[in-house]
């Protein structure tokens, strides 16, 4: 077998592996040779069903939308883990640290405040045991940068590395990816985002060249409701057209201890239906832990649990 093919059948041997990942739309937004799936971030952001483009606004918003690291008043990391496919020998970990810098922007007539910068440092790793002994390894390390145009606007950019590597001989790859995040505040408690997710990317194979397809994210919420509840919708345009509608909720159960958090992921191609997701995050002092759920048997990455720790310094 030469290396061009290696380099191509490689990948695909680990997408056969997984049930029902050919045609799942996970695989659908890697590259071309099957690596670099969007396995998302945080439990949090998990138990949203992605829609998490304006409610994280925390060091995981490295991953969410960069605009929103300017709301880290203090530093904070995170750390995640979770076995995508369940049943294989597989796991997928990350870990991000950020914080805002500087002063703070803060409107006269009150609304969250807003650091002049922000930034965050953030990595992944997904590994897994192949039928035939082998491994399979892909790894990404990100920097972030926000900035905060006024006490309501806020943009940001990622821009992250990727690698992938095996044991076996000249299958690996490596490449980069850029992302791009606005926020802003609408009214009162409504916010509005635009993000972009590998709005420019390379990846490079031992011969050949890939890029991985853009995603974007049109986002609007709804906080404090009743002082309670935060709502979220994402209009996710892919390859042209209507791609996926994400909806997420978030209650505050006890005050400074408990939240709830549920969401829709409405996939309108590549098997039209609708995966729900549950969650769960406690707050004691400066640390959280989140827990999420998705019920999807008709994916192999649909059947997630998700755990996530973070702490604020």
């Amino acid at each position: 077998m030469g290396n061009k093919q290696r380099a191509v059948i490689i990948p695909l041997i680990v997408l056969l592996f997984l049930p029902a990942a050919p045609g799942s739309s996970e695989a659908g937004q890697s590259s071309t040779g099957g690596t670099f799936l969007p396995l998302g971030w945080n439990a949090r952001g998990g138990s949203l069903a992605g829609a998490a483009s304006l409610l994280v606004r925390d060091d995981c918003a490295a991953y969410w939308n960069p605009a929103n690291l300017v709301f880290l008043k203090t530093p904070m990391m995170t750390l995640g883990t979770t076995e995508p496919v369940p049943g294989m020998s597989d796991r997928y970990s990350i870990l991000s640290i950020g914080t805002g810098l500087l002063d703070t922007r803060e409107s006269a007539a009150g609304g969250p405040e807003l650091r002049r910068f922000g930034v965050a440092f953030s990595m992944s790793h997904l590994g897994l045991d192949l039928a035939s002994g082998s491994g399979w390894n892909e790894g990404t390390a990100g920097i972030s940068l926000a900035y905060s145009l006024n006490h309501y606007n806020s943009v940001g950019i990622s821009w992250r590395m990727l690698k992938s590597w095996t044991d076996l001989e000249d299958a690996g790859s490596w490449g980069t990816a850029l992302d791009l995040g606005w926020t802003a505040r609408l009214k009162e408690d409504v916010w509005f985002a635009l993000v972009a997710r590998n709005l420019a990317s390379g990846i490079h194979y031992p011969e050949r060249d890939e890029s991985i397809e853009p995603s974007f994210n049109a986002a609007v919420s709804w906080e404090d409701f009743h002082d309670r509840a935060s709502f979220e919708l994402d209009y996710v345009l892919k390859e042209g057209e209507f791609n996926r509608l994400l909806a997420g909720t978030e209650v505050i159960i006890m005050e400074d201890l408990l939240l709830l958090q549920g969401g829709l992921d409405i996939r309108m191609v590549n098997g039209k239906r609708t995966i729900p997701h549950l969650g769960l995050s406690t707050l004691y002092g400066g640390a959280n832990i989140s827990l999420s759920f998705s019920f999807d048997p008709e994916d192999a990455f649909g059947r997630q649990t998700i755990l996530s720790i973070g702490y604020s310094l």
